[in-house]
Parts: structure tokens; C-alpha cells; sequence
């Protein structure tokens, strides 16, 4: 009997302490996932049109670009210049036959030469501007996502529209804007929200003209963002929410 009460009074210990674990554990506190962080809720637009203008190396690439393809018009003169002296010299009636289906081998060969050297210069001025745009794009692209992340930006688009007050509703522009397929054009814009001369002044605080970067570099991509040389908060810069 003792034996078998000490066997009970076990199993007896054993089921409590059982029954105490399982409750304790039922009272325990389900594991919580850890809190989300806040997102930023910042939004900023950018015209991208404004800030093309503002940025001097977009200005002085197009101004590069004018001169190159005044030099490739230069180029394709003396093609004209020929063309119409044979065509005068053809229909000069003192022009024997002979000479004029010479000129007519020389016109069919200088046309030729004329359109593949206008090619080679459209190709070269494409290629040129091609160049140009994907680079400026993506100097601006990379300044925004720093600035955007030192500032606590959640989002930023950008939008193409008219600088000048004359020009926004200018029929053209305004049926440019309606008919622009998928295209987020603002329409009222919280003071504040619009960061297009924010972005415009550190573009130009960053460019340096003597500076020589690699192609498709974004130029200055270690400077600060938010804050110019000198350590001031660039001005119109919007309290954080």
C-alpha cells in the first residue's frame, strides 16, 4: 500500500506540476511582431522643365550641342554648293550632250556622298543629345533620392510644364497637358510640396564646369544633399512633418 500510495502521490505531483506549466503558459503573452516603422509621408513634385532650365551644365550642353551641329551644317555646304553648280552648268544651253551625262554620273554620286554625310552627322548629333539627356536625367534622378531620403520624402514625381505664367495657358501647352497620355499633372500644389528650386540650387551648387566626370556619373554624388556648401539649409527648404 505505501508503495502504491507513493506511486499515486508521484503521478499526483507529476499532473499538478503538469497543470501549473500548461497554465502558465496559456497566461504568457503571445509573441508580438515587432512595430512597424513609420514610413515617411512626405510628398514632393519636381517640373522638370524649370529645373532643366536652372541647371547650367543642361544649359551648356545644349549650347555645346547647337555649336556641333552648326559645325556639321558647315560641313555639308560645299555638297550644295556643287550640286547647284552642276545643275546650273546642265541646263546651260551651250552644254553639249556628252558633258551633260557626265554631270548627270556626278550629280547621282555627289547626292549619294551628300545623304551619307547627312546621315553620319544626324547619327552623331543623335547620339550626342542621346548621351546628354541620360546623363542630365540621371544626375537629376540620384539628387532627388538623396535629397528625398535626408529630407524624409516618401515619394517624388516629377512633371513637365511651362515656366512662365503666359505660357501655362497657352492653347498649345494646355491641349499638350489634356492629351498627354498617362501623364500626373498637377493641378493645385500645397505650398511646400513643390521642391523644383531646391533640386535646381543643389544641381548648381554641385556642377563645376572645369570638373571632369566620367559619362552617365551622376557630378558632386558625395556632396551633401539639403544643405549647400557652407552648412545653411537651402533656402525655401519646407519644415519636416
Amino acid at each position: 500500500m505505501k508503495r502504491t500510495f507513493g506511486i499515486l502521490a508521484g503521478l499526483a505531483t507529476l499532473g499538478v506540476a503538469a497543470y501549473v506549466g500548461t497554465q502558465l503558459w496559456a497566461q504568457q503573452p503571445a509573441a508580438q511582431p515587432p512595430a512597424a516603422q513609420p514610413q515617411p509621408t512626405r510628398i514632393g513634385i519636381v517640373n522638370m522643365v524649370a529645373v532643366l532650365k536652372s541647371y547650367k551644365k543642361y544649359t551648356n550642353m545644349e549650347a555645346e550641342l547647337r555649336a556641333r551641329a552648326q559645325e556639321l551644317e558647315k560641313k555639308l555646304e560645299p555638297f550644295r554648293g556643287q550640286l547647284i553648280q552642276l545643275q546650273t552648268e546642265y541646263k546651260k544651253p551651250e552644254t553639249v550632250q556628252a558633258r551633260r551625262e557626265q554631270i548627270e554620273r556626278e550629280l547621282r554620286k555627289l547626292q549619294v556622298d551628300a545623304q551619307d554625310a547627312e546621315e553620319q552627322a544626324k547619327k552623331e548629333l543623335m547620339k550626342r543629345s542621346g548621351d546628354a539627356y541620360v546623363q542630365i536625367y540621371r544626375e537629376v534622378e540620384d539628387l532627388v533620392k538623396r535629397f528625398a531620403v535626408s529630407q524624409g520624402y516618401g515619394l517624388v514625381m516629377f512633371y513637365n510644364d511651362a515656366i512662365d505664367q503666359a505660357d501655362l495657358y497657352h492653347p498649345a501647352n494646355v491641349q499638350r497637358k489634356l492629351m498627354q497620355p498617362a501623364a500626373v499633372i498637377p493641378m493645385y500644389i500645397t505650398p511646400g510640396m513643390d521642391i523644383t528650386k531646391m533640386i535646381a540650387d543643389n544641381l548648381n551648387a554641385m556642377y563645376s564646369p572645369a570638373a571632369s566626370a566620367p559619362t552617365g556619373a551622376p557630378v558632386g554624388a558625395a556632396a551633401p544633399v539639403g544643405t549647400p556648401p557652407g552648412g545653411a539649409a537651402p533656402a525655401g527648404t519646407p519644415p519636416g512633418r
